[in-house]
């Protein structure tokens, strides 16, 4: 009978297993839907940390708005439940990017984040109330 083996694992394996289950972890940044409250939508003006911002409904739960004030561009983007998934662009730049905003449970403000080209959160707070 020989040596007596135990079982070991290489450092490259053990590595290649954390950064995928960190991965795993690591989602998309956006919170999950809520129920939006009832009897309000996304529809209308907005004063927001980016300026005004007026949104419209379209067919199919679909977002479209404008911003403007500190910064001129449009979002545009769906909704699911009480969050707004939008695609940002600037005006006057190349600048894009995505982003989300989740209403509040009395419908008058919105909070979220945006991010550049197709990252959700890596840019900053976005914030709004409802205008009166």
């Amino acid at each position: 009978m020989g040596p007596m083996r135990t079982a070991t694992t290489s450092p490259r394996l053990a590595s290649l297993c954390l950064l995928l289950s960190l991965a795993a972890c690591a989602g998309s940044g956006i919170p999950e839907p809520g129920p939006v409250p009832a009897g309000k939508s996304f529809a209308g003006t907005w004063d927001s940390n980016w300026g005004q911002m007026k949104i419209q409904e379209a067919p199919g739960g679909k977002l479209h708005g404008t911003f403007t004030g500190f910064r001129n561009g449009s979002v545009s983007g769906e909704q699911k439940g009480d969050l707004f998934l939008f695609r940002w662009t600037q005006l006057g730049s190349a600048q894009w990017g995505r982003g989300f905003l989740r209403m509040s449970p009395d419908g008058e403000k919105l909070e979220g984040k945006w991010g550049y080209l197709k990252v959700y959160d890596n840019g900053g707070r976005w914030w709004a109330s409802r205008a009166p």
